[in-house]
């Protein structure tokens, strides 16, 4: 009866570049010397991976600011009691103006000594800087306005807007449009270089999405101070999505 053995260590050496050029190989060694191959067809993976972008846009319904208040003074107790007065009363307006406590957030508290380097030698500390930083979200876009113009002039000059970004209270639906745009902006590319390769689009292999970005912050001036009120004009807003997909390929 005849009886497998392995091949030894160089011969399957010597039999390297044709295990990896063959779709499909087998090799076998019998007792009595003689060596089989057997070769047979095997699908060879093939495929072509493409990225697509997708966008859908809106008119905003809501609206973020981080409104930052800044107070110095000799010592850390009076620049924080400054800065305590100016967030109160920041606060205050913006509840006023129809904010809800859970849109109201403080995001930072700082202590930053101030130092004077005009002088020779080490620099000297002067004082102290007290930073408070709220996020508030509107969402009521016909208030922003009077909130952003109404909160400056209640914290005076301690209060900074450091940014305003729109945005949506459900972001689902255009968020689902953006990923099928981004499919279909994938596919699309993917046609194009099978068709110049000769070859068929076949299944979907694998989908990873790469980035989602939403609404870019934007710059609020401070024109309360003179008077005026602050305009705002939300216009639309964009959701983009970017995917990597792999299609398979046939002849």
């Amino acid at each position: 009866m005849n009886t497998n053995r392995l091949l030894p260590l160089g011969a399957l050496l010597l039999l390297a570049p044709f295990l990896l050029v063959a779709p499909f190989l087998l090799v076998s060694a019998c007792s009595n010397g003689e060596t089989t191959v057997i070769t047979g067809e095997a699908p060879m993976e093939t495929g072509i991976t493409v990225s697509g972008t997708g966008e859908a846009s809106a008119a905003p319904d809501m609206a973020t600011i981080d409104l930052g208040i800044e107070a110095f003074a000799a010592t850390v107790a009076e620049a924080r009691d400054r800065a305590a007065r100016a967030a109160s009363s920041l606060i205050a307006s913006v509840k006023a103006n129809g904010v809800a406590d859970r849109d109201i957030q403080t995001r930072q508290v700082g202590v930053n000594p101030v130092y004077d380097y005009s002088r020779p030698g080490q620099p000297v500390i002067t004082g102290y800087a007290v930073s408070n930083i709220l996020t508030v979200r509107v969402r009521d876009l016909d208030r922003l306005s009077r909130v952003i113009d109404d909160a400056i002039a209640a914290g005076g000059e301690a209060v900074r807007v450091n940014g305003l970004q729109f945005g949506f209270g459900d972001r689902e639906a255009l968020l689902e449009t953006a990923r099928k745009n981004a499919i279909a902006d994938a596919r699309k590319r993917a046609e194009t270089y099978a068709a110049a390769a000769g070859v068929r689009l076949g299944d979907v292999l694998a989908i990873s999405e790469t980035a989602v970005s939403g609404p870019v912050p934007l710059a609020v001036p401070r024109a309360a101070a003179t008077g005026d009120s602050t305009p705002i004009e939300p216009g639309e807003s964009t959701i983009t999505v970017s995917v990597t997909v792999r299609f398979a390929l046939e002849r």
